[in-house]
Parts: C-alpha cells; sequence; structure tokens
C-alpha cells in the first residue's frame, strides 16, 4: 500500500484561487447556492483581514489540492472558553476513504487544543449520513439541540439554471405542512 503525504497549507493569497476551485466543487455537491464574483470577492477579502473572519486550511497531495477545512473561533459562555466551529471539510470524490478527511479534522482538534479551546462544534444537515457517521467514528458526540438559521441573502438561494435548490424544497415542504394543518383546522371548525 502506498503511503499518501498530505500537505495542509493556511490559506493566503498565493493559494486562495485553489481554495476557491475546491470551494465551487463543494457547493456544486451540495448544490445550496451559487458562487458568485461578489461572495468571491467578500470571502478573499474577509479571509485577510487584520482580524479574520474565518480560517481556511488546504490539503494537498503532491501537486493536487484535494481538500480543505474551514474554521471560525468564537466564544462559549456556558464554559467560558473558546470553542472551534468546523464550517466544513470537504475533499475531493476521487480522495475519499484515504483519510484525508480524517487528518484535517485531527488537524483542527490539535489546533483548538494549541488555541485553548473548550469545544469543537461542528454543524451537519441532517440528510447528510456520511457525515454525521464521519463525526462520530472520530469521537464527536451528537448532542439534542435544533440549528435554525435566518438567510438575509435567501432570495440568492435559487439555483441560476432554474433547479430546485435544498433551500427551496424545505420551503416547499414547510409550505405543504402549512396548508395540510390549516385544511384540518378548517375541518375541525366547519363539523
Amino acid at each position: 500500500m502506498q503511503e499518501i503525504r498530505l500537505q495542509i497549507e493556511k490559506l493566503n493569497k498565493e493559494n486562495f484561487d485553489n481554495f476557491i476551485d475546491l470551494h465551487k466543487r463543494y457547493i456544486e455537491s451540495e448544490r445550496t447556492r451559487y458562487l458568485d464574483t461578489t461572495l468571491i470577492n467578500r470571502l478573499k477579502k474577509d479571509a485577510f483581514l487584520t482580524n479574520p473572519k474565518y480560517e481556511a486550511y488546504l490539503g494537498k497531495i503532491g501537486l493536487d489540492w484535494v481538500a480543505y477545512v474551514i474554521i471560525i473561533i468564537s466564544y462559549s459562555t456556558f464554559i467560558a472558553l473558546p470553542s472551534l466551529s468546523i464550517e466544513e471539510i470537504f475533499v475531493l470524490n476521487n480522495f475519499r476513504n484515504l483519510g484525508i478527511g480524517g487528518a484535517l479534522f485531527e488537524f483542527c482538534v490539535r489546533n483548538a487544543k494549541k488555541r485553548g479551546c473548550g469545544k469543537i462544534e461542528i454543524s451537519v444537515p441532517n440528510r447528510n449520513e456520511k457525515a454525521k457517521f464521519f463525526f462520530e467514528f472520530n469521537r464527536a458526540i451528537p448532542i439534542d439541540i435544533t440549528y435554525y438559521e435566518i438567510d438575509f441573502f435567501d432570495t440568492k438561494i435559487g439555483n441560476p439554471d432554474g433547479k430546485m435548490t435544498y433551500a427551496d424544497l424545505l420551503r416547499k415542504r414547510n409550505k405543504s405542512k402549512i396548508t395540510k394543518l390549516n385544511s384540518r383546522v378548517n375541518e375541525i371548525v366547519v363539523n
């Protein structure tokens, strides 16, 4: 079996375009958004501020950029310590099941310990069974919490190709549930 040497490099201005290429591949696989010039420019600006809004680390094997992880440092008032939030871990399909995701996750664990974080937070969509299994396999424990989001750019969620996105599907399901509930209430009131 051939040894795979993963090089992890912090996002910088020289590798930013490689990060964007990988990020576009992630977004295409999730079918959640479209990465336009405005978003790319904002990602670039926010990554290189004096106090960056996020940190990204890219994984490279040989000359190929194959993965990345995005983290955000926040603060937990419950434990009075910083916490590291893993925003995304992405590995190209051709390089999955080689331990790259696990190596990036372990990199995050070491990073959190080095910074004195009291916990690592990870959000995983309920539909993503592979990600749930991956994090649980790597010692993460699911907690009983519901995560809510208000997206102020909601009007831009729709795919420019006219295809339904996951967010569109959720809105459609919720609208259908409300319609069914209203019809039941009307039946009860009428009878």
